[in-house]
């Protein structure tokens, strides 16, 4: 599982670094595709947070790229990926529908189109069901468009939209349904329509991308159902869609895991937002993560989790 920029915290590449030796060949690849001053604004904040969603996007693709560039040294490879929002990219490098060089190029123009979207907010909304969440979206639109933009599980949902709108619809479910909730976003209403005309802009990078036919299925997060022979034509229509539309990760998990009920589900980037999700309130899966955080040193914890995936 490759997770969305939301993973983003100041020391995410200075962790994914710090893991494995092979970390440092993505950087190197990295500077030479997009050169080193834009590179190493990202893989040098200096401790503060990045806000510019260009540097966003790329800090948090390199980074799972890192970590996946590290698996892949130590022969550890999955039989199926999936990513959450940006998550996607790296998941279609996973399953060879991109390379490298032409992911991280789309990820930065991706970027690059997000700077430019119109004005929103995008907040988690925690420990209640999706059918408060969505009587509580339908009653704020009288404020201004929101739509739930993340179906993430059974109790996590984002909301996305107008100010406004958001922030009635927040209250109203802290207040009224005990919900937690914490902004995520404050610039840009991804996964919502009001991400239309960002769509529109990124699709001609998509058409121009040098798509290859994928080894594996290729999990979109607009449909949540695996296509087993994606054409080029397929990719630009789903990621174009997927600017707008809404993620639908807790179905994609649902029908990954029918597929595959022995599966152990890793999450392969910064932090343990996928991770964390999966827990027994949920589905109770087998997962790991490549990332600890704070909590412990990176290549003690990277190395660990290798251990675990090979027994």
């Amino acid at each position: 599982m490759f997770p969305g920029q939301s993973s983003v915290d100041p020391g995410a590449v200075s962790r994914a670094l710090s893991s494995h030796p092979e970390a440092m060949r993505i950087a190197d690849r990295a500077r030479t595709v997009l050169g080193d001053t834009r590179v190493d604004a990202c893989l040098d904040p200096g401790g503060a947070p990045l806000t510019c969603n260009r540097d966003v996007q790329v800090t948090v693709f390199l980074a799972t790229q890192m970590y996946l560039a590290a698996l892949d040294a130590e022969g550890v490879s999955a039989d199926q990926s999936l990513g959450l929002s940006l998550g996607e990219y790296s998941h279609l490098v996973d399953i060879g529908a991109l390379d490298f060089d032409a992911a991280l190029r789309l990820v930065d123009e991706r970027g690059r189109c997000y700077d430019r979207s119109p004005i929103g907010t995008m907040v988690t909304v925690l420990a209640v069901d999706h059918e408060t969440v969505a009587a509580v979206v339908e009653a704020a639109a009288v404020h201004g468009p929101i739509v739930i933009s993340n179906y993430n599980a059974p109790t996590q949902h984002v909301i996305a939209g107008a100010p406004a709108a958001v922030a009635w619809a927040a209250a109203m479910l802290e207040d009224e349904h005990a919900a937690h909730t914490t902004t995520i976003e404050r610039r840009v209403p991804m996964h919502s329509p009001l991400m239309r005309e960002v769509a529109a802009a990124f699709a001609p990078a998509l058409e121009m991308a040098a798509w290859r036919t994928p080894s594996r299925a290729y999990w979109p997060n607009v449909t949540a159902a695996p296509l087993t022979d994606a054409t080029p034509a397929d990719f630009v229509s789903l990621l174009t869609r997927h600017v707008a539309e809404p993620v639908l990760w807790r179905a994609s998990i649902d029908a990954l895991a029918a597929r595959h009920p022995d599966a152990r589900f890793v999450e392969i980037g910064p932090g343990g937002v996928l991770h964390n999700m999966l827990g027994r309130a949920w589905r109770g899966l087998a997962r790991a993560r490549t990332d600890a955080g704070e909590a412990a040193d990176p290549r003690t914890h990277f190395a660990a989790t290798v251990e675990a995936l090979r027994a």
